[in-house]
Formats: C-alpha cells, structure tokens, sequence
C-alpha cells in the first residue's frame, strides 16, 4: 500500500478484518492527544531579550491537574508491546539483537531524515546569526527524541518480556517495576543523588510494555483490570496528597519534582490506570474502530506514526510565527482573546498535520539504502548479542542527545547513538533473500476475541 494508492475505507476494512484494532487505535490517539497537549500548554514570550518558552501550567497551577487526562503516552508503549507480542513466534523465536535492529529499522527511518533537517536549519541559523532562535531550535528540535530512546530501550528487554505467561507473571513484572522506582525516588530524594533517576526511564516504561504483552496473550481479565485501575488511581491520589509529589504529570518550570524527567513512581501508577483502562474498555473501543471510516484514518496514522511525532513541533512553531505576524501573541490565555488563540492554533496544528504526512510520509515508508536491507531472522549469539548492545546504546544515546540538546555534551551523545546504530546496523547478519523485511508499518494481523 503505497502513499498514493491508499485503499478505500470499505476496501481496507475488508483486508483486515481480524486485526486487533484497539492496539493500532490506541497507539494513534496517544500521539494525537500528546500533539495537542503539547500545543495547548505551550507559551512563547519575545522580546528584546530573546526567545522564552513557558508553560501554562506554570502560570494557571489549577489546571496541572488536566495533565492526568491529556498524559497518555504510557498507551503508545502498552500499544506496541502489544502489536510486537502478536508478531512474535514463540514456536521459533527470532534472535533478540536482531529482532530489536529490525524495529529500530523502522522506528529510526524518518528520524535519520528529522535530524539531517534540524542540522540543517541549525547551521543557518549559526552563519546568519540568529543565536536566539539557533538556541531554541538546538534544545528544542531533538527534545521529542527521549521518547524514541526509552522506547528502544523498552524494546530491548520486550523479548525477555516474552516469557510472561500467567496473569501472576504480570503482576510480578509491574509491581516489581513500581517498587524499584519507588526506591529510587526515595534515594534521590533522600541523598540528592539525581543521577539515579535515569534508571527509571527503563523501570517506568517497562510497566505499560508489560502490560501490552499481558493484553495481548490475554492474561489480563476485564475486572481485574477495572478493579487494578480503581486501586492504583487511589494509589496515585494518596502519593500526590501525601507524599512528596506534584500533581502535574508533566514537566513545569518550577517544579521542586519532575514527574516526567525523569519518570517517577506517580507516572508510573499513572501508566497502570491508563494502561487497565484501555484493557476494561477494550469491547467498547473495539465496537468504535470497527467502523470502516473510523479506521480508514487509523491506519493512516499509524502508517506516519512517526512523522505525525516528529513534526508536530516544527508545525507548530510556523503556526505560532504566523499569529504573531497576526498580532496574535501566544504570551497566555489570560483572558477569552488568548484562550481563543491557543485553540485556534491547537485546531490549526491537528489540521496541517494531515498535509505534513502527506509530503513528509514518504521518508516513513520509503526504505532507506543499506539501512533497511534486510536482517537475518537468527544470527549467532556472541554476533547477536553485539547487535543487541550497539541499538540498546544507541537508544542510550539518543535519551541523553534529548535531554542536552544539540550543544556541547549533546553532540556526544547524538554522534554516539549514530555511531552505535550504523556500527549495530554494519554488524548484523543480513540475508539477501529473507523472508522477513524490515517490520511492517502495522502489527501483524490476529484473530481477537476477548471471553474475559
């Protein structure tokens, strides 16, 4: 299925009838209400002094409690552990650094050409001078790029995650995770030693993976999903009244303590409700995607999953230059007038992401010389192995490169996830007639019937 030669809404819903569509469901909304989010919440000050970006939830405190609605990026996780569990033969399972190079192949394609860009419009900025806006495009233009990170790094331990077979083994899993983050947010608080909380990049965004492979080997019932919701948002609400946590689930300027980065132990309960949620609910949004229209633009997304992420922050900064050219600043809706503006634009930015994929899909879909010939499915364990560790150090890298910025350590950080993923890349075993090319843009597809 080309980007030209998109089937019709009733002809796609006759080619993939017995998919499990809540997971390509789920995966799209995250994106979308994350793209949104980002928009509704971002303030821009210009002046004399340069470029500030602020937060409304640093000036409107009252509404960080909307941040446990609109942070839903836990469910891309569960959704892709999800669709990799139904893709896994455990019959004849595929060697892991191998398998884990083969989601990078895709996951990484368009990020290759969002870099090259960035780069590029850096090194523009820098010969004209324009050092105000060359600093916000340097921190700002690779921040999106923790996510990709964490989740390679999540992707690495998934096929170790493979072994989970009971419901007993899921609760092991998560509640093992929860208490290790406890711990370190206990030690960090207690020590001041901050570095440990990059530890629970993994610990955190292990739990909703987690939870997708229990979802997809149905292990999970629905009332012990709803009734696991119930309890770890009454966790939640305890730890924020009192414990040491702020409401906001999101990073704010000003926070004594981050939520988001890193991750802590409220996300992280934050991330079973949603995830049990999605579990509870799953007969209801099944009977919603089922509709051909509806899942005509699932698929659509999900097919520029990646380029709807990746470019939703650039697109956004052009919407945002236009209504100051407007004389329509983004300083904060403190009255109707501003609140009008940040909706209009939010609107606005969903609306231009449709022709965004529509020009950018391409570097998506379209593969990449040397980078996507194909993988063998198994390889030797001590060349596997060497496979598994250059990615997994790659999405190391790629976490730090957000985290800094395209300036000083960042550009360490940022050659070193290159380096790694091309020396991952130069290492592997490829095999000129495999069966299986880069990983698809969907989940394989598999009959679903929930009994639960």
């Amino acid at each position: 299925m080309s980007q030209r030669t998109i089937p019709t809404a009733r002809e796609l819903d006759a080619l993939t009838g017995s998919r499990d569509r809540v997971v390509d469901l789920i995966r799209l909304v995250s994106l979308v209400v994350v793209i949104a989010g980002h928009s509704l919440m971002l303030t821009v000050q210009i002046d004399s002094d340069g470029i500030e970006l602020g937060s409304l939830l640093a000036d409107a405190r009252i509404l960080q409690a909307l941040t446990w609605v609109l942070q839903i990026l836990p469910l891309f996780f569960f959704a892709g552990a999800a669709a990799a569990t139904y893709g896994w033969d455990t019959d004849r399972p595929p060697s892991p650094g191998h398998w884990l190079l083969t989601r990078a192949q895709r996951l990484l394609r368009p990020v290759f050409w969002y870099l090259a860009a960035v780069l590029g419009v850096l090194g523009l900025l820098r010969v004209f001078h324009a050092s105000a806006l060359a600093d916000v495009v340097a921190r700002l233009g690779v921040q999106l790029l923790w996510f990709l990170g964490a989740y390679l790094l999540v992707l690495a331990i998934l096929p170790l995650m493979q072994r989970i077979s009971t419901g007993r083994d899921v609760g092991v899993v998560v509640g093992g995770a929860w208490l290790l983050t406890a711990a370190v947010d206990t030690l960090r608080l207690t020590t001041g030693l901050d570095g440990l909380g990059d530890l629970t990049f993994v610990t955190v965004w292990m739990i909703p993976a987690a939870l997708g492979v229990g979802y997809a080997k149905r292990l999970v019932s629905v009332p012990v999903a709803a009734a696991t919701a119930l309890a770890a948002l009454l966790v939640d609400v305890a730890m924020v009244v009192f414990g040491p946590y702020e409401v906001s689930l999101v990073t704010v300027p000003g926070q004594q303590l981050s939520n988001m980065s890193p991750p802590t132990a409220l996300l992280a309960g934050h991330a079973i409700v949603l995830c049990m949620l999605a579990i509870a609910l799953w007969a209801r949004l099944s009977r919603l995607v089922s509709r051909p229209r509806i899942w005509w633009w699932v698929v659509l997304g999900n097919r520029n999953a990646m380029t709807l992420y990746l470019w939703h922050l650039p697109v956004l900064a052009l919407v945002i230059a236009l209504g100051w050219a407007a004389g329509l600043p983004r300083t904060g809706p403190t009255d109707g007038l501003g609140w009008s503006v940040v909706v209009t634009e939010t609107i606005l930015l969903v609306a231009l992401m449709i022709p965004t994929i529509r020009l950018l899909g391409a570097t998506e879909n379209r593969l990449l010389p040397l980078w996507d010939a194909p993988v063998a499915r198994r390889a030797g364990r001590l060349r596997d192995a060497g496979v598994w560790v250059l990615v997994t150090i790659g999405g190391l890298g790629l976490l730090m490169l957000a985290r800094d910025g395209l300036i000083g350590t960042g550009l360490g950080w940022g050659a070193m996830a290159v380096g790694a993923m091309v020396c991952g890349r130069l290492l592997a075993a490829s095999r000129a007639d495999a069966a299986v090319a880069p990983v698809p843009p969907l989940p394989a597809a598999k009959p679903v019937e929930r009994v639960d």
